[in-house]
């Protein structure tokens, strides 16, 4: 590649000049518009590219989205960095994505080294876990940072200031298992979550709520995590423990996927035998005909992406998109 000190000598100016053209920096410096064309012209002649670290080192901030993710091997944590990379590319931008495997203390390492390379925004996917080790010490450094002028968007709740796009998972919840009481079930367990955990916790409220509405007693269990092994476990325990509920509740799509393959793999028939559903829309769950209620995951990430990418002009802050019920084959009333 062509050196800014080659394109000098081509253009028949001096290395600053032509630093000061090619960096944009010529407004502050004044430089003939002769001058400023011949040194592009030399440019385009050897193909000369601009340093893209020089650019965001001049001017704070590259063209780089940073992304922390709670856990990149769950779908609906890859549904939202898809949504990211799709609308930062539209606009120029590359991401970076960290996975911090739900622990506050990998978090804040990657956030420093995110705002190290000077990346224009930093997007959280995933929620905090209320009590967790390194919690508050993330919340401090985030809040300092956010308000030394750092760009954070939190896609979940979290306890630190940031600009939040987040869907009420409250709201999803309640919606859908005012559904599967809809259907005529009474006796509705909800399976999934991690204590402390915003979102669950969240979907766990929601849940109650439309429960208590019905004077219909909740039953919460399987506490343990959000995958399909953590559904495996707590299915297995609800058939341990007696007669099976009409109805399962799941807190995200993984759990309901491994719900089904336990009940499935024991003889059980869905919805025959008992109905489950999800939140979140996960591609998983779609092929096994899950309900679920659906999350526009990839829109909520594009809008995290555009709000950064677009900062410069000040945009408001977008509402969330709304969720949407899918019903699917395995929640027909018995």
């Amino acid at each position: 590649m062509a050196t800014l000190r080659e394109i000098a000598e081509l253009a028949s100016v001096s290395v600053a000049t032509a630093s000061r053209v090619l960096n944009g920096s010529a407004q502050h410096h004044p430089v003939s518009r002769d001058v400023q064309a011949s040194v592009r012209a030399a440019a385009q002649t050897l193909g000369y590219t601009p340093s893209a670290p020089a650019q965001a080192l001049k001017q704070q901030r590259s063209k780089i989205i940073g992304v922390i993710a709670s856990d990149i091997l769950d779908p609906y944590f890859a549904e939202m960095t898809r949504g990211i990379e799709i609308e930062a590319a539209k606009y120029g931008y590359v991401t970076i994505l960290a996975n911090a495997n739900r622990d506050p203390d990998q978090e804040r390492t990657k956030f420093r080294v995110l705002r190290e390379h000077q990346v224009s925004g930093i997007i959280f996917c995933g929620s905090d876990i209320e009590g967790s080790p390194g919690t508050a010490e993330l919340a401090r450094e985030v809040n300092l940072a956010v308000r030394s002028g750092t760009r954070v968007v939190a896609l979940a709740p979290r306890g630190f200031d940031s600009t939040k796009i987040v869907i009420d998972n409250v709201a999803a919840a309640h919606e859908l298992t005012r559904y599967v009481l809809s259907l005529g079930h009474r006796n509705i367990a909800f399976i999934g979550g991690i204590p402390g955990l915003s979102a669950a916790e969240q979907r766990i409220d929601g849940y109650r709520a439309a429960m208590f509405e019905e004077q219909a007693h909740p039953h919460v269990l399987g506490l343990s995590g959000m995958s399909q092994e953590s559904g495996k476990d707590a299915v297995t325990q609800l058939i341990a423990s007696g007669p099976l509920p009409d109805a399962i509740v799941c807190a995200n799509d993984e759990v309901a996927v491994g719900v089904l393959a336990h009940l499935w793999g024991s003889g059980y028939k869905t919805p025959d035998d008992v109905s489950v559903v999800g939140i979140g829309g996960a591609r998983s769950g779609a092929v096994f005909g899950l309900t679920t209620m659906t999350l526009p995951l990839v829109e909520l990430g594009g809008l995290a992406a555009r709000y950064i990418a677009t900062a410069g002009t000040s945009p408001e802050v977008p509402a969330a998109p709304r969720f949407e019920l899918h019903v699917g084959s395995t929640s027909a009333p018995r």
